[in-house]
């Protein structure tokens, strides 16, 4: 599998197609602060681990960049209720 970050988002394919992203798009008035919007994944790919890929390429990207992340996936909420090493990324109030 190959990762590319672009444009507020990491693209994930086999080499040859569009295998599925993660999107997260800064918070306006911010430069600090970015909304876990969305996690997708191909149909034809699924089931193979490449969401929980995805959400921990970005993880360790919104770590290495400092960035605060607000909630708003559903799979991506609920990845961070199951790690609680992912918390020191939430504002304190959004904490689990």
């Amino acid at each position: 599998m190959q990762y590319q970050i672009e444009d507020h988002r990491i693209v994930a394919s086999d080499g040859q197609q569009f295998v599925g992203e993660i999107s997260f798009p800064a918070v306006q008035g911010y430069s600090d602060r970015v909304v876990a919007e969305r996690v997708f994944v191909h149909p034809d790919f699924r089931g193979q681990g490449v969401v929980v890929s995805l959400v921990k390429r970005f993880i360790d990207y919104a770590t290495d960049q400092g960035w605060t992340v607000k909630l708003m996936c559903p799979y991506v909420t609920q990845q961070f209720k199951q790690h609680p090493e992912y918390q020191h990324l939430l504002l304190p109030e959004d904490r689990f």
